[in-house]
């Protein structure tokens, strides 16, 4: 499966970005209950990516659209609504 339909199925994300922050392992688990672990390996360094923010510069929308932009330039192999899952789940791990 390519990495981009991995991610999307793991963040729960839809075709804007979207993402459920509830259940992601789970949905990975179900789907490959044999190589879980392989899949999830193959993830983890796009799930490890992280966001330095200066909140005195920027606001919580804008350090996510300064992270989104830091994907889509370190990630070129990754499309548009993964890159804005992505940071979207940076987001709500900063609420």
């Amino acid at each position: 499966m390519p990495i981009n339909e991995l991610l999307k199925l793991y963040l729960g994300a839809d075709e804007k970005g979207g993402y459920q922050p509830v259940g992601q392992a789970e949905r990975l688990r179900q789907a490959f209950p044999i190589d879980y672990a392989d899949k999830l390996r193959q993830i983890a360094p796009y799930l490890q990516a992280d966001h330095a923010p200066d909140w005195t510069q920027h606001d919580l929308p804008a350090e996510s659209r300064l992270f989104e932009a830091e994907l889509r330039q370190k990630y070129p192999e990754l499309d548009a609504s993964v890159v804005r899952a992505l940071a979207n789940r940076w987001s709500y791990g900063r609420r």
